[in-house]
């Protein structure tokens, strides 16, 4: 065995399953912080924040499969991308919480 013993994640789907881990948690959080700072506070002022974290979320997420699967393996991309991202949210809610007071809550 010249792969240690190891099964290889096909590439095509590695990039189906992170597809489908930072997508949805896009959407969901992308929903779930607009209704937050948005719409219940009535504060049009959070718009733009919430739109620059989805971005960042979105592709920090991206940005961490890509590396990790370069320095190490799709398996790894898949594990790594799916912290990233649930991490990242809860990084954007809290961050976005905080902002809100500034922006005047």
């Amino acid at each position: 065995m010249g792969d240690s013993g190891r099964a290889r994640t096909s590439p095509l789907l590695a990039v189906v399953a992170i597809a489908l881990i930072v997508l949805p948690a896009a959407g969901v959080g992308y929903l779930v912080t607009t209704f937050l700072f948005a719409f219940s506070g009535g504060q049009n002022r959070m718009v733009g924040v919430i739109n620059v974290g989805a971005l960042i979320v979105v592709g920090l997420g991206v940005l961490v499969a890509v590396a990790t699967w370069i320095l190490r393996s799709a398996a790894a991309a898949i594990r790594w991308s799916a912290i990233v991202t649930g991490v990242g949210w809860v990084v954007a809610i809290v961050g976005e919480w905080l902002i809100s007071f500034k922006l005047g809550a």
